[in-house]
C-alpha cells in the first residue's frame, strides 16, 4: 500500500509540473505578444509622425526651391530640386507601405514591424537629404549677402597694397647690393607679381559687381572670392620681401655657428692618426675645406642659405666619415654638441621651404611639396627620438630634404610648371598668358590663376580674363 501511495504521489507531482510548464509557456507567449503589441503600437505612432513631418518639410522645401530659383538662379537651386525629387520618391514608397498596413488584407506582426521600420527609415533619409541642401542654400544666400562688402574690401585692400609695391621694389634693389641673384631668386620678382595680382583683383571686383546686377549670385561670389584670394597672394608676396632680410640674417647667424663647428671638426679629424684618416676621412676633410673656401669674402654679395646648405652637406659627410672610426664615447659627445646647430638648421630650412610653398601656392609643383612634407615628418620624428645619434641623423636629413624642397620650389617659380600637368606649353592662357618659354615674371600669375581654377574658385567665369 505504501508503494502504491508513493506512486500516486509521484504521478501527481509530475502531472503538476507538466501543468505548471504548460501554464508557464503560455504566460511567456502572452508576455511576448504583449511586448510585440506595445512595440508595434509605438512604431506605428513613430511612422505616422514621420510621414506627416516629412510631407510638410518637403512642401516647405518646394517653396524654398522656388525662392532660391528666383533669388539665386536655377544653377543654385538645381541640387535642392534634385534632392527633392529623390525625397518625393522615398515618401511615395513610405505612403504605399502605410496603405498596405491599413488595407483589407491582414498582415502578420512581422510584416507590420518590417514595413513600419522601413517607413521611418525612408522618411529620415528624405529629411536629411533635403535638410543638407536647404542648409547649403542658406549658406549660399548668406554668402551672396556678403558679396557687396567683399567687393568693397577687395577694392580697398588692392588700393592699399598697390601703394606698397614701390617700397617692396626699393627693398629688393637695396638687397641686391648685399645678396647674390641666387639668394634673391625667391623674392626678386615679387613686386611685379604682386602688381599683376592686384590688377587681377581689381578686374575680379568689377566682374563680381556686374554679376550681382545680373542676379547671378554664384558667379558674383566666385569672382569676389577670386579677387580676395589674389589680394591675399599679393600681400603674401610683399610680406615675403620684408621677411627676406631677417631670414637671411638669421641664416647668416646659423652659418657662422656651423663654420665654427666645422673648423672644430676639421681640427678633430686632422688629429686622427693617418691610418684612420686615410680614405673617407681625408676626403671629408677636403670637401669641408672646399665648402668653407667657397664662401664669399666679408662684404661681398652672399647667399647665406645656399652657403649654409653646402657647408652642412660637407660637414655631414666629414662627420659620417669620422663616425666610422671614432670611439663610441667620443662620438656621443660630438653628437650632443652638434644637435643644437643641426636642429636650428633643419628648422630654418623647413621654415624657408614652407614659406616658399605658402607664399606662392600653385606655381610650386608636387616634387617640392613632397620633399617639404618629408622634411617636416623627419623633423617631427627627430624631436621625438630618444637616441641622440638618430636625432642628429633625422635632423640633418630634414634639413637636406627641406633645402631640396626650396631648390625645387625656386626652380618651379623661375620656370613655372615645366613638365607639370596644366602648365607649360599650352598652359592656362588666361588674359593672354601662355606658360611656355616665359620666366617667373610672366608665368607667376598664370600659375596662381591655374591654382584657382583647379580649386574650383573660377569655374565657368570667363569675364575675369577678358
Amino acid at each position: 500500500m505504501e508503494f502504491v501511495g508513493l506512486v500516486v504521489i509521484g504521478a501527481l507531482v509530475v502531472g503538476g509540473a507538466v501543468v505548471l510548464g504548460v501554464f508557464g509557456r503560455r504566460r511567456d507567449r502572452e508576455r511576448q505578444a504583449a511586448q510585440l503589441s506595445a512595440s508595434l503600437a509605438g512604431l506605428e505612432k513613430e511612422a505616422g509622425t514621420a510621414l506627416v513631418r516629412t510631407d510638410e518639410r518637403l512642401r516647405l522645401a518646394d517653396d524654398e526651391a522656388g525662392f532660391a530659383t528666383a533669388q539665386l538662379g536655377e544653377q543654385d537651386a538645381r541640387e535642392l530640386t534634385t534632392a527633392l525629387r529623390a525625397a518625393r520618391t522615398n515618401l511615395q514608397e513610405a505612403f504605399h507601405l502605410q496603405q498596405l498596413l491599413h488595407d483589407e488584407v491582414p498582415d502578420t506582426d512581422e510584416q507590420r514591424h518590417a514595413w513600419l521600420t522601413r517607413i521611418v527609415e525612408l522618411c529620415r533619409g528624405a529629411d536629411e537629404a533635403v535638410a543638407r541642401q536647404t542648409a547649403g542654400l542658406a549658406a549660399r544666400r548668406e554668402a551672396q549677402g556678403r558679396t557687396p562688402s567683399t567687393i568693397a574690401a577687395v577694392r580697398a585692400d588692392a588700393e592699399r597694397l598697390r601703394a606698397t609695391v614701390p617700397v617692396a621694389q626699393g627693398t629688393i634693389d637695396g638687397l641686391a647690393a648685399r645678396y647674390t641673384p641666387a639668394a634673391l631668386q625667391a623674392v626678386a620678382s615679387n613686386p611685379e607679381q604682386a602688381e599683376r595680382l592686384l590688377e587681377f583683383a581689381g578686374r575680379s571686383a568689377e566682374v563680381a559687381a556686374k554679376k550681382l546686377t545680373e542676379n547671378r549670385g554664384r558667379d558674383a561670389e566666385a569672382a569676389a572670392t577670386a579677387g580676395t584670394e589674389a589680394v591675399h597672394r599679393a600681400q603674401g608676396l610683399l610680406e615675403a620681401v620684408d621677411r627676406f632680410e631677417m631670414d637671411a640674417l638669421s641664416a647668416e647667424a646659423t652659418l657662422g655657428a656651423m663654420i665654427a663647428e666645422s673648423r672644430q671638426e676639421l681640427a678633430a679629424a686632422g688629429a686622427l692618426p693617418a691610418a684612420q684618416r686615410a680614405g673617407a676621412v681625408d676626403a671629408g676633410i677636403a670637401g669641408l675645406e672646399q665648402a668653407l673656401a667657397s664662401l664669399p669674402a666679408p662684404g661681398a654679395p652672399a647667399d647665406p642659405v645656399g652657403g649654409l646648405t653646402r657647408v652642412r652637406q660637407a660637414n655631414t659627410a666629414l662627420d659620417d666619415a669620422v663616425a666610422a672610426v671614432a670611439a663610441a664615447g667620443q662620438r656621443a659627445q660630438a653628437v650632443r654638441a652638434q644637435l643644437g646647430t643641426a636642429f636650428d638648421d633643419a628648422e630654418r630650412q623647413v621654415l624657408a621651404a614652407r614659406r616658399a610653398v605658402d607664399d606662392y601656392r600653385a606655381p610650386v609643383g608636387p616634387e617640392a611639396r613632397t620633399r617639404l612634407a618629408e622634411a617636416e615628418r623627419e623633423l617631427s620624428e627627430a624631436r621625438a627620438e630618444a637616441d641622440p645619434e638618430r636625432q642628429l641623423t633625422r635632423a640633418r636629413r630634414a634639413a637636406s630634404l627641406a633645402a631640396e624642397a626650396s631648390a625645387l620650389a625656386n626652380r618651379d617659380l623661375a620656370n613655372v610648371g615645366y613638365g607639370q600637368p596644366g602648365y607649360g606649353q599650352g598652359g592656362y592662357g588666361y588674359g593672354g598668358w601662355q606658360g611656355g618659354g616665359q620666366r617667373s615674371g610672366g608665368n607667376m600669375l598664370g600659375g596662381i590663376l591655374g591654382g584657382m581654377v583647379l580649386g574650383g574658385i573660377l569655374d565657368d567665369i570667363g569675364d575675369i580674363f577678358d
